[in-house]
């Protein structure tokens, strides 16, 4: 096990490991990522719900366009949207529709997964941390990305049509995620993972 967390020896072992791990990860991705999205659409769907009431999801699925995979969501207005014009209230039976790419929901989940598995670990308390924190970290980065961006283009649509310009924190998040954020994330999420793992197995070894 390695004394120094950052040192030569740790960094060299991380890069053929975190190669590994990425082309295994990848490759189950490949297999299995079709599966994984069809079994989150539900959550996604709860997670908008949760968040915007504005909408009635019609359908939430995975399309396949132009030989891309899409996670696709089409709403209809379950109430008027309220910007700084007004409120605006179209037919309930007019329907919107955005997508974004399949690759969004799996890639950063890959990336962090990856590197948690491939960095050396100072001891096995601290394996076990990880491959405990490693989910609940997972989980909150899916949260952060496919069902805000899905949320937020929706609300795009609003905004370029009635509100130009209109400043809007929910826009900035997806201009960032769109904007190569998401990959930020997934560093993020291994990172906390990690640290919090290497936390509490040095506190569990300090115990004994």
């Amino acid at each position: 096990m390695p004394a120094e967390p950052f040192g030569p020896t740790v960094l060299k072992a991380f890069a053929w490991r975190f190669a590994l791990c990425l082309a295994l990860v990848l490759a189950a991705t490949l297999r299995w990522g079709h599966a994984l999205a069809e079994a989150l659409l539900p959550f996604i769907a709860a997670e908008i719900n949760a968040l915007d009431n504005t909408y009635r999801i019609v359908s939430l699925d995975v399309v396949q366009r132009g030989g891309e995979e899409l996670i696709r969501i089409v709403v209809t207005l379950a109430r008027c949207v309220v910007l700084p014009d007004g409120a605006h209230c179209a037919d309930p039976r007019a329907q919107a529709q955005v997508s974004t790419l399949l690759g969004h929901l799996t890639l950063p989940p890959t990336l962090a997964a990856a590197a948690v598995l491939a960095w050396p670990p100072a001891s096995w308390r601290e394996v076990v941390w990880r491959l405990l924190l490693l989910p609940m970290g997972l989980a909150l980065l899916l949260a952060l990305d496919v069902p805000m961006v899905l949320w937020a283009s929706l609300w795009q649509l609003h905004v370029d049509a009635f509100a130009p310009g209109l400043f809007s924190p929910l826009l900035l998040w997806l201009d960032f995620v769109q904007g190569g954020g998401r990959m930020a994330l997934g560093l993020v999420c291994a990172g906390g993972v990690l640290a919090a793992a290497r936390a509490l197995g040095e506190r569990g070894l300090q115990r004994r």
